[in-house]
């Protein structure tokens, strides 16, 4: 397989600056020159760029350019390697990292999960490529009850997680002809798979009512990634009205949409939203979705569900992999949907974050006053809180890491290389326990004055 451009542009430059002959401090060649000159897209360009500074060899100073670091000498190949330095400990956890273990009954899981071992016979083998047939048969009837997609076990692909899904989906189109949009800032993480296949990638800006149609129509993408139900990280919701002029700019442009309804369910003030996948037609979506929100995140369960024109397209690649999610996880995930104790689980979700979520906004109403602002959510396991005045986010969540709060800037989520200085946080309410929330707030007043 040839290797994309932008990975050999990297390979260059990294070799070129590691050898010595781009010495620290050197500016690299603007992004547009280095397109003009290479006569490449912008954004392998951009993509290379970010792999140096996601390796630490290069940094980017806004409104500056791209400048070379000073690299340590490399030490004698024959030395002891140097310890792992172990990550700061975090009293308080606002991430999205972990799970609080108050919200899941492992006693449950262990007790389904040693049913399913009763017959060994599905576990000697690698299991079906497509995912086990009982957990595609009961997520598409959990889908069609609760999501309104109306689908069946064969349309439905089990993987290990959303990225190793997108890997394979990213196979059955022809990447040379696909531009892909992402709103931003968004899903670094799918962003990023698209991007190490070779696709042509373009971000779209979203604001509070969502992504803009009229950047998306001018971008020319035939392909967008999304979550219209509650955008990741900035929360908004898609209109309905919005969401019909989706499906109308995918259908006159046979475009695909990658819904990634990562949240869903976790609406809290009336019903879930429709999803696209429901309201799609045309055979433009693919329905994403993923249990991480509502069970431990190492339960490595994600889905899609393909429309029937795409179908065929999948069957001629997926002899090509072998399935990526335990078999056991998947039969024991299929009891637990079987048995009800999904929709028992996301009832009890939906009750302790809106209230975890709410307790935040107290939180920093009680300690920053009206200097904090937390973006209202009716939606999911996370808040956006903007503190006014200047300040740079990045350092702040490092000395409030310092002092024991994990806490994430919003710029970590923008996929440009524009980067806002604004103090504005993204804060989830999964791995923090209730009665840690005040105290956590408290404790970040205490540093960031």
């Amino acid at each position: 397989m040839r290797e994309p451009l932008y990975l050999r542009l990297y390979r260059q430059l990294r070799g070129e600056i590691e050898s010595g002959r781009l010495a620290p401090g050197t500016r690299l060649p603007s992004i547009r020159q280095m397109t003009h000159d290479l006569t490449v897209s912008r954004t392998t360009v951009e993509t290379a760029y970010e792999h140096l500074c996601a390796d630490g060899i290069v940094q980017c100073i806004p409104q500056s350019g791209y400048y070379v670091n000073d690299l340590p000498q490399r030490r004698p190949a024959h030395a002891d390697p140097a310890p792992e330095a172990r990550p700061q400990p975090c009293r308080y956890d606002f991430s999205g990292q972990r799970m609080d273990p108050e919200l899941f009954d492992f006693a449950i899981w262990r007790k389904l999960s040693r049913a399913v071992m009763m017959d060994s016979d599905p576990f000697l083998g690698y299991g079906e490529t497509q995912g086990e047939r009982a957990l595609r048969e009961q997520i598409a009837r959990y889908l069609s009850a609760g999501r309104g997609v109306y689908t069946t076990a064969e349309h439905v692909v089990i993987g290990a997680g959303i990225q190793s899904l997108l890997g394979i989906l990213c196979e059955i189109f022809d990447k040379d002809s696909q531009r892909i949009a992402f709103e931003d800032p968004g899903f670094r993480k799918g962003f990023r798979v698209f991007a190490d296949h070779g696709y042509d990638t373009v971000f779209i800006s979203g604001g509070a009512s969502g992504i803009n149609l009229d950047a998306l129509r001018q971008s020319k993408a035939n392909m967008l990634y999304i979550s219209p139900s509650h955008s990741f990280p900035s929360g908004a919701s898609l209109t309905h009205r919005k969401r019909m002029q989706l499906l109308e700019w995918a259908q006159q442009n046979g475009a695909v949409i990658f819904e990634d309804d990562y949240d869903g369910e976790l609406r809290y003030i009336g019903k879930p939203l429709a999803t696209l996948s429901a309201m799609d037609s045309g055979g433009n979506v693919i329905y994403l979705g993923a249990f991480s929100k509502l069970l431990p995140p190492s339960i490595r369960i994600s889905y899609a569900v393909l429309p029937s024109r795409l179908l065929p397209l999948y069957r001629a690649i997926a002899p090509h992999y072998n399935q990526t999610s335990s078999t056991m996880e998947q039969l024991t995930m299929a009891r637990f949907i079987e048995e009800g104790r999904l929709e028992k689980q996301v009832r009890r979700l939906r009750r302790l974050y809106a209230h975890k979520n709410a307790r935040i906004a107290e939180a920093f109403a009680e300690h920053f006053g009206a200097r904090a602002t937390v973006r209202p959510n009716d939606t999911g396991l996370h808040v956006i809180v903007s503190l006014a005045g200047r300040g740079d986010a990045e350092q702040m969540c490092a000395q409030a890491r310092q002092a024991g709060v994990r806490i994430v800037p919003m710029s970590s989520y923008q996929l440009g290389n524009r980067r806002t200085q604004a103090a504005v946080f993204y804060l989830s309410s999964a791995g923090i326990a209730e009665e840690d929330i005040e105290p956590a707030v408290a404790q970040l007043r205490t540093v960031w004055q």
